[in-house]
């Protein structure tokens, strides 16, 4: 039987073999980001959950000005042997150790099922974003926890589905704008994620 456990001690474990999955990863946004990246040339960028730095590369590689923030520190020291000029933060998306207003974009990508409650998160990235600047979100949906093994025993990361129009619901109550929303669908009925770009 499994462990089931936090994200900072689960990916404390997971963190050497995580970009092994990066094909993985990436289908749950199937290229929808390639546009919003684009804009980010000259731009202060936040990657809020941002691993290894999967995004986090591609942000800095389109001319972003780059910070990257994680609860696991043992992700972010392979983030920072990828790319040296991305600062690195250790710190909880629930409470960013980051100053008001100090960001044009922030992008948060495969991250918010860690947490039970969006609300607190989503509050924390309006405080950090620039008025009128932009939040690329995707909201993924596990259909079952990914059962992993490192040597020393089998064990899963803490997981929650979060369904599309409540993170919509969520957005509008914090007073962000709207501006897109794309499901991802695997076959007709099974979405994959959500993916909403949200402007303060």
């Amino acid at each position: 039987m499994q462990r089931k456990l936090p994200s900072k001690e689960g990916y404390a474990r997971y963190a050497e073999i995580y970009d092994e999955s990066e094909k993985y990863w990436d289908s749950f946004e199937k290229e929808n980001l390639t546009p919003y990246i684009e804009l980010t040339k000259g731009k202060k960028v936040l990657d809020a959950g941002a691993g290894t730095g999967r995004l986090s590369v591609k942000l800095k590689k389109a001319g972003a000005d780059v910070t990257a923030l994680d609860i696991s520190p043992e992700m972010l020291h392979l983030l920072s042997q990828k790319n040296h000029d991305i600062k690195t933060i250790e710190g909880d998306m629930e409470d960013m150790p980051l100053e008001d207003e100090s960001f044009d974009m922030v992008f948060s990508t495969l991250a918010m099922v860690h947490l039970k409650k969006i609300e607190p998160f989503m509050d924390e990235v309006y405080r950090v974003l620039k008025d009128d600047g932009i939040f690329v979100l995707v909201n993924i949906h596990y259909r079952k926890p990914l059962i992993l093994d490192d040597g020393h025993g089998k064990y899963t990361i803490q997981c929650y589905n979060h369904f599309p129009r409540h993170v919509v619901e969520a957005a509008q109550k914090l007073a962000y704008g709207i501006e897109k929303e794309i499901i991802v669908n695997e076959g007709d009925d099974v979405w994959v994620s959500q993916i909403l770009v949200l402007r303060k």
